[in-house]
């Protein structure tokens, strides 16, 4: 099983999204994919947290965030790896900023500041819009 962690990121009223490349031609990532959240694959020795501030850091340069406590969801599902079915487990965490530029890596091809309903809306899958629907009540709460 492949484990990757991610963050849902709030800014007062909106929250973070990112479109993924899905493909390279002639070495650059251009295709437009999915929008999802920054999320990345655990490395060796990282806890889910390291993983998930890390992952936010390494595709968006947003470093001041501060963590909301007692929020851990996980989703999992099937990806296609060449001729296989891997399964794949994605633990999402919340996080406020104060900070609204984005640094974008060369794995996304946009991005985007969303309000709540926009948000749902634009996330291309169901089990992301099931994680957004948990994150923004929770975030309410706090």
């Amino acid at each position: 099983m492949e484990k990757s962690c991610g963050v849902v990121l709030f800014n007062e009223q909106k929250v973070l999204l990112l479109q993924y490349a899905t493909g390279q031609k002639e070495g650059e990532w251009d295709l437009q994919g999915h929008w999802d959240f920054p999320k990345g694959h655990v490395d060796k020795g990282e806890t889910e947290i390291e993983t998930a501030t890390r992952e936010l850091e390494e595709e968006t340069g947003i470093k001041n965030i501060i963590l909301l406590d007692n929020f851990r969801k996980t989703i999992n599902y099937k990806i296609q790896k060449r001729d296989r079915k891997i399964s794949k487990e994605v633990v999402f965490f919340i996080a406020t900023t104060v900070e609204t530029e984005i640094n974008l890596s060369h794995e996304h091809v946009d991005y985007g500041w969303f309000d709540f309903t926009s948000a749902l809306k634009q996330l291309t899958y169901d089990n992301a819009r099931s994680v957004l629907s948990e994150a923004i009540i929770f975030y309410g709460k706090n």
